[in-house]
């Protein structure tokens, strides 16, 4: 029976930490064997659409679970949405001018930033492949639709502060990097956003086959019928993996459906 498989974008299909900007050869012949076997495969990830680099966005998912699961989209069809709620924006950016954190508020067409001349903005922004058309500086917090926060703190000194002043909003997830973080909605995860597409479609959760690594995955590992952990993947992701594959690099997307035979050779 065929299988709707979820993939994870940072540290599941490319990574830029090392420069892998783009979707391997290798993983593409993958993915294209499992549409030809009848499979639907999509995208699961924090980032928003625009955030998405070309590298990945260009492959033609059949949908898309973003911003941690607050924004779910089939074959173009927005089919769930959970938006940021002003005060939240509002109580983030309060906190970052008073600490001079840099805040992102990501919609699916512009990311709404405190100041795009920052800096630190600046290298964050290159490094994760942000496009500048989509930055926004000049905004009404009231009047924009957004579906996931980020923060960047200055150190790990300022991370308690930061979780007491936004946690009664967000789920406070840190990435691989000690600074940055993801503010998930309560109620919000990857997770979530797949069941709602699985309901969509008719379907079943069991049906479902999910790659990821970092720790806004955990519970997309957890839930899907199948959760497979890279072996490049966070601790904490690895313990409750069903299966742990290799290295983004060794192409573990593929070792994994190999070894599943959910592709022939």
């Amino acid at each position: 029976m065929s299988k709707l498989f979820f993939f994870d974008i940072d540290g599941t299909l490319i990574d830029c930490n090392q420069d892998i900007y783009e979707i391997t050869p290798e993983t593409i012949r993958t993915l294209d064997k499992l549409k030809e076997e009848g499979h639907d495969v999509f995208l699961s990830t924090g980032r928003c659409k625009c955030f998405i680099v070309d590298g990945v966005m260009k492959y033609p998912f059949s949908g898309y679970v973003t911003c941690n699961g607050a924004y779910v989209e089939y074959k173009g069809k927005c089919v769930y949405k959970n938006v940021v709620p002003a005060e939240a924006i509002k109580a983030t950016m309060d906190l970052c001018e008073k600490y001079h954190f840099n805040y992102y508020f990501e919609g699916n067409d512009y990311i709404y930033v405190r100041d795009s001349k920052d800096t630190v903005h600046q290298a964050f922004a290159n490094n994760w492949g942000m496009k500048e058309e989509t930055i926004i500086d000049k905004f009404d917090y009231k009047n924009i639709e957004t579906y996931i926060g980020m923060i960047v703190v200055n150190s790990k000194d300022d991370i308690p502060v930061m979780v007491e002043a936004l946690s009664p909003y967000f789920d406070v997830q840190r990435h691989q990097s000690d600074r940055s973080f993801d503010l998930t909605l309560k109620g919000s995860s990857k997770a979530v956003g797949i069941k709602e597409l699985v309901k969509e479609l008719g379907r079943s959760i069991d049906d479902t086959i999910a790659f990821g690594d970092g720790r806004n995955d955990i519970e997309m590992i957890e839930e899907t019928g199948q959760g497979i952990a890279m072996g490049n993947a966070v601790p904490e992701l690895k313990s409750v993996a069903k299966y742990i594959t290799t290295n983004i690099e060794e192409e573990g997307i593929t070792a994994a459906c190999k070894h599943f035979n959910y592709i022939k050779d």
